[in-house]
C-alpha cells in the first residue's frame, strides 16, 4: 500500500466525504473504488462531460401555441412575457378588497 497526495478543493472533499459516508464508504475507499473499476475498463468508469448547456431561448415577439408572447430578456437577465388574459385568474374579492381563497385549498 502508497499513500497519495492531491490537491482538492476543501469544500468539494467535504461533500465528497459525506456523501459517500452516507452510502457506508469513506473517501478513500471510494478513490479505490473508482481507480479499480478505471483499470478493470481501461478507461474512466463514466463518460465525462460539460455543464448542461440552457436551451436557447425564443426570439423576442415568438408566440408560443397557448398564446405566451417572448418579449425577450430585463436587464437581469430574466425572461419577459406577455400572458394573454384569458390565462390569468382573477380572484374574488371581498367588501374591503381582500382577495378569497377558494373553499379548495383549506388546509
Amino acid at each position: 500500500m502508497v499513500t497519495s497526495t492531491y490537491r482538492v478543493d476543501a469544500d468539494l472533499k467535504k461533500q465528497a466525504a459525506e456523501l459517500y459516508e452516507s452510502m457506508g464508504m469513506s473517501l478513500n475507499t471510494a478513490i479505490n473504488v473508482f481507480l479499480r473499476q478505471s483499470v478493470k475498463e481501461q478507461r474512466m468508469p463514466f463518460q465525462p462531460s460539460a455543464a448542461p448547456v440552457a436551451p436557447a431561448l425564443p426570439e423576442a415577439g415568438t408566440v408560443a401555441a397557448n398564446g405566451v408572447v417572448y418579449q425577450g430578456l430585463d436587464d437581469r437577465g430574466y425572461p419577459i412575457v406577455s400572458i394573454p388574459g384569458r390565462m390569468i385568474a382573477e380572484p374574488k374579492r371581498d367588501a374591503d378588497g381582500t382577495p378569497v381563497l377558494p373553499q379548495s385549498w383549506k388546509d
